[in-house]
């Protein structure tokens, strides 16, 4: 008789089963009852030696967060940990500045620590493809998309970042906008920043306009005040546009901070989008027209993915969960 039996013969999960045996909360009375009467059948006894040996070899799982200001991932960050709590896990959580290889780091990360498993919050793996098809453990990237990536371990959850730039872009268009200016992040990476713009543009090129990439892009840090910087550089080489498309909310909110401060009323005079679907941006002032990107589907999606993996060898999987448009304050219709 082992775990897996009485899990299987329980009806729950394993780190349900777990929690019973460990004494530990996140189980219902009923559950916790029902799992022990199956314990109780058999007589199992947890091994004290084994676990302890497991518990030093297999239960960490280490996070790897690119990028220590992005809200957007240490809400992800957040949400991880706090489902991860009750389960036979530790995690260990290593921060990177946004141009760094993590595929490179989590390598150093496995010869070192010895996880179980990694979970990657942001991540390069079409420009870093060779090292992420090295890494040997059970890993997951949550907010980007790594089908390009040969690594029967590495798994991937992500909305569509072409078709939610291409809902904003029809957005705008439909309030009469024609000219736009975007922030966004470098365009040296083929990642969600390269996608988001790409089909904002195209989306525009379907409409018969056409975008002045090195006059009406501006490229800045996932940080508000990189996005104030931008935005005040972008109104100076081109100041007739009418609606700008960030990236992020973060970024939108430093723009629409800089606008307020070069004399530009938002939405009256220049209309900002957002992308994430923070918290904040409901309460920025105005509520921010955004494209949410549901991070408990995502997180809960991601941890599926890994734990199914590392615990009963699972094939990978890249999955892509909806996303929700946000229509706030931050927009003008000027089509009349």
């Amino acid at each position: 008789m082992t775990i897996k039996d009485i899990a299987k013969e329980s009806g729950v999960g394993l780190g349900t089963v777990s929690r019973v045996l460990n004494e530990q909360n996140g189980v219902s009375e009923a559950t916790r009852e029902k799992v022990q009467a199956v314990i109780d059948k058999y007589g199992f006894v947890l091994n004290q030696n084994a676990k302890l040996l497991k518990t030093q070899e297999r239960r960490t799982i280490v996070i790897l967060i690119k990028g220590s200001s992005s809200i957007f991932l240490n809400s992800l960050l957040e949400e991880i940990q706090k489902r991860l709590e009750p389960l036979p896990y530790t995690t260990d959580v290593v921060v990177l500045d946004e141009y760094d290889n993590e595929a490179q780091c989590a390598c150093r990360c496995f010869y070192e620590r010895k996880p179980a498993g990694m979970i990657f919050l942001g991540g390069n793996p079409d420009i870093h493809k060779d090292d992420f098809a090295k890494v040997q453990i059970p890993c997951v990237i949550i907010s980007n998309f790594a089908y390009s990536v040969d690594n029967p371990n590495l798994s991937s959850v992500s909305i569509d970042d072409r078709e939610a730039a291409a809902a904003m872009a029809e957005y705008l268009l439909k309030k009469g906008h024609r000219k736009f200016g975007i922030i966004g992040g470098n365009m040296d990476s083929p990642e969600p920043a390269r996608r988001r713009f790409e089909h904002f543009t195209k989306t525009l090129a379907k409409h018969g306009l056409v975008f002045d990439s090195e006059k009406n892009f501006v490229a800045a840090k996932y940080m508000f005040e990189d996005s104030a910087r931008a935005a005040k550089t972008l109104l100076k080489q081109a100041p007739d546009i009418t609606a700008i498309f960030t990236m992020a909310d973060v970024m939108a909110i430093g723009a629409i901070r800089a606008l307020k401060d070069m004399g530009y009323s938002v939405p009256e005079d220049i209309s900002v989008t957002g992308f994430d679907g923070l918290d904040l941006a409901k309460f920025s002032c105005p509520s921010l027209t955004t494209i949410q990107q549901k991070k408990d589907l995502l997180v809960e999606q991601g941890l599926s993915l890994l734990l199914d993996r590392m615990e009963h060898h699972k094939p990978c999987k890249h999955i892509l969960v909806p996303f929700e448009f946000i229509e706030g304050e931050s927009v003008r219709n000027i089509g009349d």
